[in-house]
């Protein structure tokens, strides 16, 4: 069976039931690999070290050239945060993901993960701060509670409330996206992994023994295929008909008013469509975006507008109230503005991952959905993803990513 990111007026109804059309079945072929990996940014290029260090031989493809603008890893930092009221299902996956940054930092030879801390800021008796605490409760996470006035006295930078709490966890923090993404390409390249970048990928076709991948110009054979194309997964596994949706997000780096409060502050998070921010940069200023929000695209080759107003105004009225050294007044924050940028959230209707095999094939597995808040998993997917592609499972706890969760709305076998 075909699989084509969409159907195109080279490609007739007959080509997906009988496998290859004729441009492609003329093109040439290249060497046999072990792995091929559609996607080569966050999940991919890091399912790519693993499976070279386990002494696979792997290609990876990429539209684009890794890191860029147009993925869900855009703006150049994530956060690492443990507690997890999205799910406690999450919270050892973090954990694990955490030992895992830490050692890719010495496999890598640059620090990846800055372990700086994550201050969750808000009322106390509301449950942006309540489902943190319960977290950290459930799962035994050590949590320091402090005042509003402890908060202004660590951190000067932040003036909340007299009713707001704020939850400092020490091992929290964030990583570097761009670094990160780098590194695992060279890291993958010098274990033998080919990267073939500004390469768009026009289809895939798989057996029970291999799997073919057709570039422009030339036709690429493997024994087994993962699928980690971020906001285009869905086109490429369009038989699967999966529920993801393409979310525009917006980011926004201010100048300081007051550098210096801001160089050592750490990661931090306010209720409001939980926006969160992270310490000043050299050269960038401090950045700021909400987690909740945002606006949908039809695709994900649909025009990405830039940053707005609308955008932008929320994120200054945030600044303006809890941080005033940081963009002043409310009716000023926007012109410390230093800059501003877009990313995409691939995401499922419960917005948790989708981590397993293609229904009908055991030599192909993806990862996709990843909601926003997956950039801090990367090395552990990769992990997963390996296992299930050479093991047939995997001993870390993802069942609950599983995509049967999702049934019926996913078509469990290709058509």
């Amino acid at each position: 069976m075909l699989h084509l990111p969409w159907p195109s007026k080279e490609t007739d109804e007959a080509a997906f039931e009988t496998g290859i059309t004729t441009k492609w079945a003329a093109a040439p072929m290249t060497r046999h690999y072990d792995v091929a990996i559609i996607g080569m940014g966050t999940m991919g290029s890091f399912a790519a070290v693993e499976l070279g260090r386990r002494g696979f031989s792997v290609v990876g493809f990429d539209q684009f050239a890794p890191p860029h603008g147009r993925g869900s890893h855009s703006g150049g930092t994530r956060v690492y945060r443990i507690a997890y009221p999205e799910g406690t299902g999450y919270v050892q996956l973090a954990q694990r993901a955490g030992e895992l940054w830490d050692r890719a930092a010495e496999q890598l030879g640059t620090q990846l993960l800055h372990r700086i801390g994550m201050l969750y800021m808000g009322p106390s008796d509301q449950a942006f701060i309540r489902e943190i605490e319960e977290s950290a409760s459930t799962n035994r996470l050590s949590m320091e509670t402090l005042s509003a006035r402890e908060v202004y006295r660590r951190y000067p930078a932040f003036e909340i409330p007299e009713n707001y709490a704020g939850l400092f966890d020490a091992q929290a923090g964030w990583i570097d996206v761009d670094a990160s993404i780098r590194s695992s390409h060279e890291y993958a390249a010098a274990l033998g992994v080919e990267c073939l970048f500004d390469q768009p990928v026009k289809g895939w076709e798989a057996s029970a023994t291999d799997v073919r991948v057709y570039l422009q110009n030339q036709t690429v054979t493997a024994a087994s295929l993962i699928i980690t194309a971020g906001a285009w997964t869905g086109n490429l596994l369009h038989d699967l008909r999966l529920p993801l949706a393409v979310k525009r997000k917006v980011i926004g780096w201010f100048d300081p008013l007051v550098p210096e409060l801001f160089a050592r502050i750490p990661v931090f998070t306010f209720p409001e469509n939980a926006i969160y921010g992270f310490p000043s940069v050299p050269g960038l200023g401090v950045k700021m975006a909400e987690h909740i929000g945002g606006s949908y695209l039809p695709h994900a080759d649909s025009p990405v507008s830039a940053p707005g107003p609308a955008d932008l105004d929320p994120i200054s009225a945030i600044a303006a109230r809890y941080m005033p050294k940081l963009a002043g007044a409310y009716s000023e924050a926007r012109s410390r503005l230093q800059r501003s940028a877009t990313c995409l959230y691939t995401m499922t209707p419960d917005e948790d991952f989708i981590v397993d095999h293609h229904p009908r094939f055991r030599n192909v597995v993806f990862a996709t959905g990843f909601s926003g808040h997956g950039f801090k998993f990367a090395p552990l997917i990769a992990v997963a993803l390996a296992d299930l592609l050479l093991e047939g499972k995997t001993s870390l706890p993802i069942g609950f990513l599983s995509l049967s969760r999702l049934s019926p709305q996913v078509s469990q076998t290709a058509v």
